[in-house]
């Protein structure tokens, strides 16, 4: 196993960042234009800005600490796992 090299690990996090970012802006964006359409300012902004947090949130744990969500593991690695443990299955009958 090929540990990832420190240049591998900076630029997964800035673009976990930027991704994290760009969320929290988008979704506080939507928030404002919702509050302006529906007269309910601030409160689609406030809950835009914490979806937008959320989300973010999420998406950078995945990135950077995939084990804190979910074992480290990525979907479908467990069959692949199982498969490969399994002996393989005669042939003919």
């Amino acid at each position: 196993m090929r540990l990832p090299s420190p240049s591998d690990y900076g630029t997964k996090a800035l673009s976990a960042a930027m991704t994290f970012a760009l969320a929290v802006a988008l979704f506080a964006l939507l928030g404002h234009w919702a509050d302006g359409k529906l007269g309910t300012s601030p409160i689609l902004l406030v809950v835009g800005f914490l979806l937008g947090t959320a989300g973010g949130m999420l998406h950078l744990l995945s990135r950077l600490a995939p084990e804190v969500l979910g074992g480290g593991r990525r979907r479908g690695q467990d069959r692949r796992d199982k498969a490969d443990k399994e002996p393989p299955e005669a042939g003919g009958a």
